[in-house]
C-alpha cells in the first residue's frame, strides 16, 4: 500500500482478536488492514495535522486516534467483527 505522496507510517497496532491492523499515515489517513483478507479494508481521513497515534478498544469496536493538534477522535469500526 501506498502512502499519499511519499508518506510514511507513524504507527500501527493489531486488534486484540487479531483481524485487522491499524495505521495512521503522515497524509492523515487512517489505515484498516483486513489481515484475513490480505487487503485494505478500510480508509478514511482521521485528521488534518499530523497523527501521533491510534489505538482500538480491546472489547468494542473504537479506534481512537490522535493528532499534534491536540485532538483525539474516536472511529466505530462497525463494519468489521473486531
Amino acid at each position: 500500500v501506498q502512502v499519499g505522496e511519499g508518506g510514511d507510517f507513524i504507527a500501527s497496532m493489531v486488534t486484540a482478536q487479531g483481524g485487522w491492523v491499524h495505521a495512521v499515515a503522515e497524509d492523515g489517513f487512517l489505515y484498516s488492514f483486513d489481515l484475513g483478507k490480505g487487503e485494505l479494508g478500510h480508509l478514511l481521513k482521521a485528521h488534518e495535522k499530523d497523527v501521533i497515534g491510534v489505538v482500538s478498544h480491546p472489547h468494542r469496536n473504537l479506534v481512537a486516534t490522535w493528532s499534534d493538534d491536540g485532538t483525539l477522535r474516536l472511529w466505530r469500526a462497525s463494519a468489521h467483527g473486531d
